[in-house]
């Protein structure tokens, strides 16, 4: 399993905060998040993008099929399924 990164934002001048990042493939069928960051090359991001899949956009796990397979997402009210591999790139603030 890969690990999921933690960002570091600034809230205030004096505060930090750290927003806990999981994967597509972490999150549990359900779960609804916020993603933040994709990583990838430009064809990879240029596809998701195409689908309506970036950053800042609010996701939904609707299921998983069998172990390292496909993942349902719920995009505006839209079901798209990825392969493992690229559900593991893409990483969500849970909600």
């Amino acid at each position: 399993m890969l690990g999921a990164p933690n960002i570091i934002g600034w809230k205030e001048r004096s505060e930090v905060i750290i927003l806990k990042l999981v994967s597509l493939v972490e999150m549990k069928t359900g779960q609804s998040g916020t993603v933040r960051t994709i990583n990838g090359g430009q064809g990879m991001v240029a596809r998701l993008q195409a689908l309506g899949l970036h950053p800042g956009k609010k996701v939904t796990k609707l299921s998983t099929v069998f172990h390292k397979g496909p993942v349902v997402v719920d995009i505006n009210r839209s079901r798209i399924a990825l392969g493992y591999g690229r559900a593991c790139r893409i990483f969500v603030e849970i909600d």
